[in-house]
């Protein structure tokens, strides 16, 4: 009843096979008469002779194993028999016994089922992405007997006598590891994160944990002392910060390698302690010299061969390394931008406070747009604007200065639009398009650059048409025309800058062009190619596509609207949960019929295609919803949506005269 009662209370749809049951009252070590004998007492007709037992059990025939096992009717049955239990046998008792029995985890029959419900009291997380009711940081098993039971120590030997039973299994090392980092206990974090890594030295998961070890560790230590750094004390936390990062990079790097999962969490990891080391790095008095701006002295210490006396020998370990922060810092952010373009990430609405902790996991692109502007603060500086006889690229410092805006990626750029005064929004654009050159197209700017000018001008169109610092679409189109080569593979916001850009516009195109459709079905191509590149095996479901921008009833950058405006609009996010736009259920908001046109297209074979600037020629779009794409050849109408791999369409619905 114990062992039974712990599975069911935390590990979903567990069991304990009635083959593990009769061999745990020693059916298998009797004689054959005696085996008879007691058979035909018959084990599951005497369990259920009890009223009380039926009462808190039923048997179970699996379909595709035919084992009969034994469970409770409920979890939280077993959770109040567990409780009633507690003062008796606490469950890190049950638990530990529960490891203890041979006779249970070597029993032949059912025995892979049997292990994988221990290994996931030991190990599963609750997730609410998997519909649990919350997230936790360990197993509820564990987390109950640190909390509930408030006995650590005993977790820590839990979770030792697992390692040991299941063979040295490095996931239960690697628990320790965890474990024994929230207590701050960091030697012994070390010790275990390593004894995971010696046995899975490519794994992204148990890599990440290592560098989070260090990067704990880095960040207890500097609080410490953060107003008493002596220099010896300082190159220790340098030492620790660097570990963490090339932890986290390993991470990133194995993480790539695995095709059925998408392990982003060392880039976070990475980005966080590289802030902090710079910020650690700025404190220092060497970098503190009045030269006429703080950070100065730092600048030039990060982006140039200088080095400042004081630390030439002191720090001589780590010169390179730290001159290279900038670059693996920026290389970090970049690929979270992506990340946040491609792929719905916010799980909280706007307004929501989340802590710095949270930001991360459930706001992506706020913690993303903060990590930015705080990475961007260490590297730009109006006195070097200012003085070009300091050896300092210039360009550079602009290129840094915009960063500090958040006019750094497609993604932050795009956060600011979430403001909910569009003045704001505007003010903040205009003043990042006035950091650029005069003439953008002469001034040599590289493609991430070009791409983020061009998308800050998309930008402040969508909520600020009337902007005298806006170009004209034509104009956009010119400076876009670098990135039309087929040669160069681009970052994937270049391409959606080619979809908003080029797609039809009854004003300004009005006679066809079939430049123009190969322009959009190449840039399709490529698109698409990146996204399965970036996506690999996982399920799309696990990773949806962020649908950025939609087709408005203006001309020019009127036509494009952000997702923003139509949240605004309907006082609440753009999700699939809250609307079901392929059943109509978004007739109730009126004012997304009065923003967004009906676009019209035909399906053949199961496929959605619209016009492009040539009859003759057609674009294919993706269906949000591929079960609302009516069989045949019809005509239809739907909403038109742009993302990092193409056109989508919503509402997907009928014509009336619907046959092609």
């Amino acid at each position: 009843m114990r062992y039974v009662a712990l599975l069911n209370c935390y590990v979903q749809n567990s069991y304990i096979s009635v083959s593990h049951c009769e061999a745990f009252l020693g059916f298998g070590v009797m004689t054959k008469q005696e085996h008879k004998a007691i058979r035909e007492c018959n084990f599951k007709s005497q369990l259920f002779k009890s009223e009380q037992a039926r009462l808190l059990f039923i048997e179970l025939r699996e379909q595709n194993t035919w084992i009969s096992s034994i469970h409770f009717i409920h979890p939280l049955v077993a959770k109040e028999v567990l409780n009633q239990l507690s003062e008796i046998h606490p469950q890190s008792e049950i638990a530990k016994d529960l490891l203890e029995e041979k006779v249970l985890l070597q029993h032949r029959f059912g025995q892979d089922e049997f292990i994988k419900f221990i290994r996931d009291l030991f190990l599963l997380r609750y997730r609410k992405s998997r519909g649990d009711s919350v997230d936790t940081f360990f197993s509820p098993m564990i987390e109950h007997v640190c909390k509930v039971e408030e006995n650590t120590e005993k977790a820590i030997e839990l979770l030792k006598a697992a390692y040991v039973r299941f063979d040295k299994d490095p996931f239960f090392a690697q628990q320790l590891a965890r474990l024994h980092c929230s207590k701050k206990k960091f030697e012994e974090a070390r010790k275990w994160a390593e004894t995971a890594k010696s046995q899975l030295p490519h794994n992204s998961f148990i890599l990440h944990t290592e560098g989070q070890v260090y990067r704990m560790w880095f960040n207890e230590l500097f609080d410490k002392k953060k107003h008493n750094l002596t220099p010896d004390y300082v190159i220790e936390l340098i030492e620790l910060s660097l570990k963490s990062m090339d932890c986290f990079r390993a991470a990133e790097k194995a993480a790539k390698s695995e095709p059925d999962c998408m392990n982003d969490s060392a880039y976070f990891g990475e980005i966080d302690v590289g802030c902090r080391l710079l910020y650690l790095l700025s404190l220092q008095p060497v970098f503190s010299k009045n030269t006429g701006t703080e950070n100065t002295e730092l600048l030039k210490y990060l982006v140039t061969d200088h080095i400042p006396v004081e630390i030439e020998k002191l720090w001589f370990k780590f010169h390179s390394r730290l001159k290279g922060l900038y670059q693996t810092i920026y290389n970090a952010l970049k690929w979270i931008a992506d990340d946040v373009g491609y792929f719905q990430s916010e799980k909280v609405e706007d307004g929501v406070k989340l802590t710095k902790a949270e930001e991360h996991v459930h706001s992506p692109r706020k913690w993303l747009l903060r990590k930015t502007k705080e990475f961007a603060k260490f590297f730009s500086s109006e006195f070097l604007l200012s003085h070009t006889d300091i050896d300092v690229d210039s360009q550079f410092v602009r290129k840094m200065s915009i960063y500090k805006l958040g006019g750094g990626s497609t993604a932050t750029i795009l956060s600011i639009l979430s403001d909910s005064k569009d003045e704001r929004s505007s003010k903040k654009l205009e003043e990042i398009i006035d950091l650029y050159p005069e003439d953008v197209a002469c001034q040599g700017l590289d493609d991430a650059g070009l791409a983020n000018y061009i998308m800050s001008q998309i930008a402040l169109g969508s909520v600020c048409p009337g902007s005298p610092k806006l170009l004209s679409l034509q104009k956009l189109r010119e400076l876009c025309k670098r990135f039309l080569s087929t040669r160069k593979v681009f970052p994937p916001s270049v391409y959606l800058l080619t979809f908003l850009l080029y797609w039809p516009d009854s004003k300004v195109d009005n006679k066809p062009d079939v430049n123009k459709d190969n322009v959009l079905a190449n840039a399709l191509q490529t698109a698409r190619a990146l996204h399965e590149i970036r996506i690999k095996n996982v399920p799309v479901r696990k990773k949806r596509t962020n649908v950025l921008f939609f087709l408005g009833k203006g001309h020019g950058l009127q036509k494009i609207i952000h997702r923003s405006t139509i949240e605004k609009d309907i006082a609440g996010p753009l999700n699939e949960k809250r609307m079901k736009w392929d059943n109509d259920d978004l007739t109730k908001f009126n004012s997304v019929h009065r923003l967004l046109p009906n676009v019209h297209g035909w399906t053949e074979n199961g496929r959605l295609y619209a016009e492009g600037h040539c009859k003759n020629n057609k674009i294919e779009i993706l269906p949000l919803n591929a079960s609302s794409v009516p069989h045949g050849s019809e005509n239809v109408t739907f909403y038109l949506g742009f993302t990092f791999i193409g056109f989508v369409a919503y509402n997907i619905q009928l014509q009336t005269d619907s046959k092609v």
